[in-house]
């Protein structure tokens, strides 16, 4: 089948959750014999992979600063008109957002391909004036573009916001985030940086944005209520962003620099060994309100999860997981202890965890299920 896949988050090598997504279902894709066009804002790109895997890219010329790009780019929609016209293919598929699914609705409407929208996430809490303004133009976009089908990555947001919008129920779909289970495995060798911490480890990995920063801050919050009980135990945050210094500066004033540690950025490939080197993961989510792939990672990964009950997070986990209240310090610093306090739990949340990513987000299954999505469409 021939692809043309756009996207503002292209990547062969994973980064943010959008990133880690659109590698592993690229790859996927290609691994099973489709052909792929993918037309982004991203201008990362992979040569010899792409080659590799026979994946033809275009990213239009857009300018400014990076959170801009999505903007402009689906303003060069005439472009990707032309480069589908002679790409000729089967199925149109539009991975993100409104400003993907803009340039994909006007790619059908030119050649009349059966046209997939495929939404990541939404959500209207959001924190930066850039996710305002990007919620409130996919409020506008998605109710009146032209796609064959809907795809959410959670129930979550047919709920709230699909549904609410007068979007058919017959045009929505569920299919959820994925995971590269064999990449994310409790096989992983230990990071030998992680491991010279010590035993008794809490992690978050992600990066220190605006928004994930008032997550993470609750947990700080919740590891003063921890270091009184269980001093010996530390929270490592891996990952940088323009809210590491405030973090920091937050650590120092509450005297928790024995028990909080930033450990900084590492590469995409390492992040499964930073699983594997720590006891607990916590996820603090402030705002989150679809399928995390970070949250998905750490359950591949086999570890026991503490995770805010917000959102998606009580469907994503399945039983797998601990769930305490978001933005609420005594609930997680409550449910860190309890992990702490019980080897048995956190073993068995572990095997559950990895076993529900297994049935249910890894890649493979997730493929087959937009795979079954286009011969759906295409056959009409």
């Amino acid at each position: 089948m021939r692809i043309f896949y756009i996207t503002h988050t292209y990547s062969l090598e994973g980064g943010g959750g959008g990133e880690v997504f659109c590698t592993n279902f690229l790859k996927e894709l290609s691994k099973r014999g489709h052909k792929i066009f993918v037309f982004t804002a991203s201008k990362m790109r992979f040569p010899e992979k792409e080659k590799e895997l026979g994946i033809e890219v275009f990213s239009p010329n857009v300018r400014m600063h990076h959170a801009l790009h999505k903007f402009q780019y689906a303003l060069l929609y005439p472009k990707a008109v032309k480069l589908a016209r002679k790409f000729n293919p089967d199925i149109v598929h539009a991975q993100n957002d409104a400003f993907p699914a803009f340039i994909g609705s006007k790619v059908k409407n030119a050649l009349g391909a059966p046209f997939v929208c495929a939404v990541e996430y939404l959500s209207d809490k959001s924190v930066s004036l850039n996710l305002k303004l990007t919620y409130q133009i996919n409020k506008i976009l998605l109710p009146r573009l032209n796609y064959d089908r809907i795809v959410s990555w959670s129930q979550y947001v047919i709920d709230n916001f699909f549904i609410p919008w007068k979007i058919p129920e017959s045009k929505i779909e569920l299919i959820p985030g994925a995971v590269d289970t064999a990449m994310f495995s409790p096989e992983v060798k230990p990071n030998a940086k992680i491991s010279s911490l010590g035993k008794n480890l809490i992690l978050s990995a992600k990066p220190l944005h605006s928004t994930n920063a008032q997550g993470v801050k609750y947990v700080i919050d919740a590891m003063e209520i921890v270091s009184q009980k269980y001093p010996k135990w530390k929270y490592v945050i891996v990952g940088c962003g323009e809210s590491r210094a405030m973090l920091e500066k937050y650590v120092r004033e509450k005297n928790l620099e024995k028990n909080v540690i930033f450990a900084g950025m590492f590469p995409a490939n390492e992040i499964p060994s930073t699983y594997s080197a720590v006891e607990i993961v916590v996820h603090s989510f402030a705002f989150k309100a679809t399928t995390s792939i970070a949250l998905l990672e750490s359950m591949s990964a086999g570890k026991a999860v503490a995770a805010t009950d917000y959102g998606e997070v009580r469907n994503t986990v399945g039983g797998a997981a601990l769930l305490v209240k978001p933005k609420n310090p005594e609930s997680i610093a409550q449910g860190i202890i309890e992990l702490i306090e019980n080897p048995a739990l956190r073993k068995e949340l572990g095997k559950k965890a990895r076993n529900h990513v297994l049935n249910n987000y890894s890649t493979e299954i997730i493929v087959d299920k937009f795979e079954n999505l286009y011969a759906e469409l295409t056959k009409k």
